[in-house]
């Protein structure tokens, strides 16, 4: 249990029952910020051979594509573009510029350093993310993300594919790393002063409560920054697709995956800032869940869960670094 008791709304940015993003992001850059999508063409390494085939059995490469503005073509239009989305969209005049195609670390130092600093030159950009594989980030490209930080004065975000802190479901999904490989990446990266974003996905097949518990004391543990969780979604034409039209995959109807996202987030340190807490493809690819195409309704679905309970993010965290 935690010392320190977390009584919402009062102690989170925004109010409500968790570390939300909106409002974290205008507490710490002065206005309202969001995220804008980048893509270079990355490739991925577990799919290519360099570290396994075929991808993670959840993921299609076509799912990437930013939905609003331009999706490819030269760097400084694709900002641009982000940017006029936000502002109309959002009512937001800062950006945090997302890498987020393939593993995002996965090119020669030259190039990254490049798109990265070209990135974090922009005057309405405020924060540079890269998303990426635990197992590539080799020393050379962390040093490359913190000085390019550091040069601009600006925070950098490694966000990292983690899923679930149990390797036997990691190897079920095709991911070719482990929890610890994980870990690893991340202790590296905040020793150099980089924030780490975890990326967690819950509903996976074979994962249990104890899985999940596992999943936020290792986050709690490695005290990262940023966590992002995704329900699994079906996408047409991944591995996960075949074992769901064959009948050897279900999902949970939306209320039983509030309710354990709801677990996840009261395990969780009340410090970790919640990126999201839903995931979603392009419509033309979404198979099931039937409730993953609103989030809004997932949302206010996990809402109702924590206000029923009561509950709120980091009642019962395993550790805590207070708020």
């Amino acid at each position: 249990m935690c010392d320190e008791r977390v009584e919402p709304p009062h102690r989170f940015p925004g109010g409500g029952r968790y570390r939300r993003l909106r409002p974290y992001l205008i507490e710490r850059f002065g206005a309202p910020a969001h995220k804008v999508t980048l893509r270079a063409g990355f490739g991925c390494p577990n799919r290519d051979g360099r570290i396994g085939r075929g991808g993670c059995i959840f993921c299609s490469e076509h799912a990437l594509r930013p939905a609003h503005g331009l999706a490819d073509g030269p760097l400084a239009g694709q900002l641009e573009s982000g940017l006029g989305h936000i502002q109309r969209r959002h009512e937001a005049s800062l950006a945090v510029a997302y890498f987020q195609d393939g593993s995002a670390t996965d090119a020669p130092i030259p190039r990254l350093r490049a798109l990265w600093e070209q990135t974090l030159a922009h005057p309405r950009v405020v924060a540079l993310s890269v998303g990426t594989r635990p197992d590539c980030v080799p020393e050379p490209i962390l040093d490359l993300l913190a000085e390019s930080g550091a040069r601009a004065g600006k925070p950098v975000w490694l966000e990292l594919g983690l899923q679930c802190a149990d390797d036997e479901i990691l190897a079920r999904l095709n991911r070719n790393h482990d929890s610890a490989c994980f870990a690893d990446a991340a202790r590296r990266a905040q020793a150099r002063g980089i924030e780490v974003v975890a990326h967690v996905i819950l509903d996976l097949p074979g994962e249990t409560g104890e899985s999940r518990s596992r999943t936020a004391d290792l986050l709690n543990e490695l005290r990262v920054q940023g966590v992002k969780v995704h329900n699994l979604h079906v996408l047409e034409g991944t591995p996960l697709s075949r074992l769901w039209k064959a009948g050897e995959l279900s999902l949970r109807p939306l209320e039983a995956y509030a309710a354990i996202a709801a677990d996840f987030l009261e395990r969780l340190s009340p410090s970790a800032v919640i990126h999201r807490l839903s995931g979603e493809g392009p419509a033309e690819l979404m198979l099931a869940p039937d409730w993953g195409r609103d989030k809004r309704r997932i949302l206010a679905a996990i809402d109702a869960a924590l206000q029923k309970r009561p509950g709120w993010q980091g009642r019962l965290a395993s550790c805590c670094r207070g708020v």
